[in-house]
């Protein structure tokens, strides 16, 4: 619901919002500067707006908005004080909030926005990436969008301070008010007009982001690049239908462009003549006022809203250790320093239905969504490297021209490539044959590994936060930035996959966390590093079902300090029995077992039982690689009996089948997060940046309508094979999904049963290596003769389907005969034909 509301000055009421707020806002007092009115000559009045709730003059315009605004679910983008206020506000309204801010926002404001129990979205490295993704999520899921300018509601609620200052000082000639998106100004202009007064406006904004001068300047609404600032509430780019430009048009007696050093000054002029802690974006009406006033436009009695106070203590130590130059700025200040609280773990609420559900859309619309998702992906890539070049050439830093030129190509090229294929697909839509799509495939993953390669051919692993001459940076969001820059602890790619594995296995953000890794194995790494030092004593006792994963169960029995057991058998009462005798500490288990028979667990009815038996709290670790997401969100909840701790490899079906870097990830209670992070950071196990770039992005209706389908393919293919009475002669066929599998009702109750169908071959002889890997030449042979997509090698999830000669590893198990059956539904007749002839040959 991104408009909800006509955009139109006409709404705006300033005295009629006043009365609306009656009660609901603090009346904040004002302040004469003294200091200030010495230096510039005329009486200077200061509005503290950064006593209002919440910190800043936002709490006004958030709570008309959501008083007047729809009953529907809210979110909003904000750098910061939007953002609290708007989640403070729907938490006195008993309103669900999500709050997307830019990964280098303010930290006390996040943490503040944590605080009222509002989610938190993380998203792009700028404002405007920020709203437009907050844009799409209100568009997509039917949330009620609250601009932190272009609103008329928050405009009103700006109004209702010119009110307060004119009735405070009626003799003010003049108002000198920040400018971002230019909510604040425009309201206090309003509000000026509605109180009868006839006062020259002036606005001031960052120099590093001037969109407002740039934009009246060009006599249009235009777009500045992206650049770091002091003042990251100002960093905005106008929306084309913002109301603020045309008002802006008609009020504006002049604006005043800081530079970094003189917003850092007004934040510190404040702090030490009032000892009030102003956020630079709150305080650069401070210097805007001297610089007018060295100007000639300050005639009398100035207003000026000191409009928010929340700044983080990375910050305010970069101003305090600025190296001032200005005399007129060395002659303000005296320096002192604040410290502010540690940094939480953030959370995300909800925004969409935990078991949403959309129409199946088949292998042709999802590949079209990917293409469009690179192609995306690559536009704001490119966006990006020009952002990149602008700003080094403003700060004078060494940049290669052809270096970056030839990056911006092969960038440009592929972007071009993946646009004619676009168009193609689109046409063609569910009839694009088995080839197109293959190639369309092949497309996406080269689109994935340039955008890969155009970050990393100017990324550095360790970037630097400040530099002189040398540029040892990409993203503008590492520059002064709060976080690490170290790519083993963090990025920015890192946080957007995690939150994607977050929705794709519909897990609660408020009560989990997912941790992701540069492998499956990395993973089961993660969670033994963190087993050690956290949970297992010397001594204690692990409990292993039947069969985990070879690696997995090579690396936990040969641990010196642990009993490692094996459980009695995969069913639920053989492994509870196995746990009353065993008493263990932590226990393993598997969904399916990755051998020829695929033994199921019931992974949700087991977990039940030990709720209920459970003596002291256990920890459950369970590998879901191959029923990928499968696993009820609500079975898995740890509480006091339980700890559950859920992995898987994001190698196999979590890539889509595009197979462009290992990876894998920890899903585990939230509280845990803290820890895990810690671990994997010295560990070195975390996903990459690269790696982390080459991952498609989807949601979690398009993952699992595409396991749906493999699932289906996995049962006709199991059917057909099964349905041939001189196949059966030969082999015997497994598949958990099809009626004669031991465990089928176990997998009948879950929404999928995986996309592999595994034989072995009735004369035991035949079940080994090296007579296996003639029997897929044969498959391999028929194949080709009637053109059916295939391949022959390890692993699986893939879009086409793989035959191998598989091993389990296990002591006990004769390697088998292993198909993936893929997701294409056209060819997968023609797969059980010919894999059954190649058989029975």
């Amino acid at each position: 619901m991104t408009d909800p509301i006509v955009r139109s000055a006409a709404l705006i009421d300033p005295h009629a919002s006043a009365e609306a707020l009656l009660g609901s806002v603090v009346r904040t007092s004002i302040r004469r500067l003294t200091w200030l009115e010495r230096i510039v000559g005329v009486p200077v009045w200061a509005k503290l707006e950064l006593q209002q709730h919440t910190g800043s003059f936002k709490y006004r315009g958030a709570r008309l908005a959501l008083m007047r605004g729809p009953d529907s679910p809210v979110i909003a983008a904000s750098a910061g004080n939007h953002g609290l206020a708007v989640a403070q506000v729907a938490s006195e309204l008993g309103k669900s909030a999500n709050i997307c801010i830019p990964v280098n926002a303010s930290r006390v404001k996040r943490d503040r926005i944590l605080a009222t129990g509002a989610g938190l979205i993380e998203h792009g490295s700028s404002m405007e990436e920020a709203t437009a993704h907050a844009e799409a999520l209100a568009h997509s899921s039917d949330l009620y969008y609250i601009s932190p300018y272009n609103n008329p509601d928050v405009i009103s609620g700006s109004s209702t301070i010119a009110l307060e200052m004119l009735a405070d000082v009626p003799d003010l000639t003049a108002m000198v008010a920040p400018v971002g998106g230019g909510g604040l100004f425009c309201g206090l202009a309003l509000g000026s007009v509605a109180a009868g007064a006839q006062l020259r406006m002036f606005g001031t904004e960052p120099a590093a982001y001037a969109s407002m001068s740039a934009s009246m300047s060009a006599g249009e609404i235009v777009r500045v690049p992206h650049r770091p600032t002091l003042a990251d509430g100002l960093a905005i780019n106008l929306e084309r239908d913002s109301i603020t430009y045309n008002l802006a048009q008609q009020h504006l007696s002049g604006i005043v462009e800081l530079t970094e050093e003189e917003l850092a000054a007004g934040t510190l002029a404040l702090l030490v003549h009032e000892s009030l802690l102003v956020e630079p974006a709150g305080a650069a009406s401070v210097i805007a006022c001297l610089r007018l006033a060295q100007r000639g436009d300050l005639t009398g009695p100035v207003g000026i809203p000191l409009c928010g106070g929340n700044i983080q203590q990375p910050t305010l130590a970069r101003i305090q250790r600025y190296s001032f130059q200005d005399p007129d700025l060395v002659r303000l200040l005296h320096l002192r320093g604040r410290v502010v609280s540690d940094i939480p773990v953030a959370r995300m609420r909800q925004v969409t239905s935990l078991t949403a559900t959309v129409e199946s859309a088949g292998p042709a619309a999802e590949l079209l969504e990917q293409v469009r998702s690179c192609m995306q992906r690559l536009q704001l890539t490119l966006r990006g490297v020009s952002d990149y070049v602008s700003y080094c050439a403003d700060a004078d830093l060494i940049v290669d021209q052809d270096v970056w030129r030839q990056v911006a190509t092969a960038g440009q090229l592929a972007l071009e490539l993946l646009e004619r294929e676009e168009r193609v697909l689109a046409k063609a839509a569910a009839a694009a044959g088995v080839d197109e799509l293959a190639r369309t495939e092949l497309l996406v993953r080269f689109g994935l590994a340039t955008l890969a390669h155009v970050r990393g051919a100017l990324e550095w692993c360790s970037p630097a936060y400040t530099q002189s001459r040398v540029a040892q940076f990409f993203d503008l969001a590492g520059q002064e930035s709060p976080t690490v820059n170290y790519d083993r602890y963090e990025s920015s790619s890192v946080h957007q996959v995690e939150d994607q594995l977050l929705r794709v296995l519909r897990l609660p953000p408020e009560l989990w966390g997912v941790t992701v890794t540069s492998s499956g194995m990395a993973a089961y790494s993660l969670i033994e590093s963190f087993l050690l030092r956290e949970r297992l004593r010397p001594g204690d006792t692990v409990l292993l079902a039947p069969y985990i994963y070879f690696e997995a169960a090579e690396q936990v029995t040969s641990l010196c300090s642990v009993r490692c057991v094996r459980a009695d058998g995969y069913g639920v009462e053989e492994i509870l029995a196995s746990v009353r005798r065993h008493r263990p500490r932590c226990i393993f288990i598997d969904p399916v077992a990755n051998t020829a028979y695929q033994q199921m667990v019931d992974i949700p009815a087991v977990l039940a039982r030990l709720r209920e038996e459970a003596g002291e709290r256990m920890t459950v670790v369970i590998d879901g690689t191959m029923l990928s997401a499968a696993m009820p969100p609500a079975a898995l909840t740890s509480d006091d009996r339980l700890e559950v701790l859920y992995y898987e490899s994001c190698s196999k079906y979590l890539q889509l089948g595009l197979d462009a870097a290992m990876a894998g990830f920890v899903a585990a209670p939230v509280s845990t997060r803290a820890h895990l992070e810690r671990l994997r950071r010295n560990t070195g196990s975390i996903l990459y940046r690269h790696s982390a770039d080459l991952f498609p992005r989807y949601d979690s209706d398009m993952f699992r309508d595409r396991m749906a389908r493999i699932c289906s393919n996995a049962t006709i293919v199991a059917e057909r094979l099964c349905a041939r009475p001189e196949v059966l002669d030969v082999v015997q066929v497994f598949y958990p999904g099809h009626p004669s599998h031991p465990d089928h009702q176990i997998a009948a109750r879950l929404p999928y049963a995986g996309g592999c169908v595994t034989m072995l071959f009735r004369e035991a002889g035949r079940n080994h290596r090296d007579l296996l890997e003639g029997v897929q030449e044969v498959v391999l042979a028929h194949a080709r003769a009637a053109g059916l997509h295939l391949t022959k090698g390890v692993s699986f999830g893939f879009s086409t389907p793989r035959i191998s000669a598989a091993s389990s590893m296990a002591e006990t198990e004769a390697p088998f005969l292993r198909l993936y059956v893929g997701d294409r539904e056209a060819q997968v007749e023609l797969l059980a034909e010919v894999v059954g002839n190649a058989l029975v040959r």
